[in-house]
Order: structure tokens, then C-alpha cells, then sequence
């Protein structure tokens, strides 16, 4: 299980609950393990994504395997409430 750290900016609606809900149900349906999610919260875009002017930041550090990400990754590109994701692998901290 590799060591990831997942970015989202959720479209900000009426909807931005259920769409933070339908991310975490994602993840554990795929048997992510969540180690910690910091909620950046409303942050202005640096350009207009599908013409929304802000977007709402998750940040995630998770574990999980590469074969979990890619399905991960198929159904965050069906949700149009999800306007961008980002995951980056984390490198192992090696001991003496």
C-alpha cells in the first residue's frame, strides 16, 4: 500500500455537502485508508474552472494501492461536482 497525498476542489452549490459525502463514500468503498483530511475550505480559483469562479479544497493523506487510484480516479471524472483532483505519491521515509 502506497503512501498518497489527494487533492479535491468540489464545485461550490447547494450540493457541496452531499459532494464532500459522495468523495469520503468514494474512498471507502474503494478501502482507502484515511489518515488524515484537512479541510482548506472556499479558496479563489487562479482562473475559471467550467465557470466557477471559487472552489472548495480537501486536502487528503491517504494509503491506498495504485490499481485502487485508478478506479478512484474513473469515478471522480464521472461527478460533475468535482471540478479538479490531484493525487501525489508520497516517498517512503527510509531508516538507518
Amino acid at each position: 500500500m502506497n503512501g498518497y497525498e489527494l487533492t479535491v476542489i468540489l464545485r461550490i452549490n447547494e450540493n457541496l455537502d452531499a459532494t464532500r459525502e459522495t468523495v469520503n463514500a468514494i474512498l471507502q468503498k474503494h478501502g482507502v485508508e484515511t489518515r488524515s483530511v484537512d479541510e482548506w475550505g472556499r479558496r479563489k480559483l487562479a482562473y475559471a474552472i467550467d465557470r466557477a469562479e471559487d472552489g472548495f479544497y480537501l486536502l487528503y493523506n491517504i494509503g491506498a494501492s495504485p490499481d485502487v487510484v485508478k478506479n478512484i480516479v474513473a469515478e471522480f471524472r464521472l461527478n460533475h461536482d468535482i471540478l479538479r483532483f490531484l493525487f501525489v505519491k508520497l516517498d517512503e521515509v527510509k531508516t538507518a
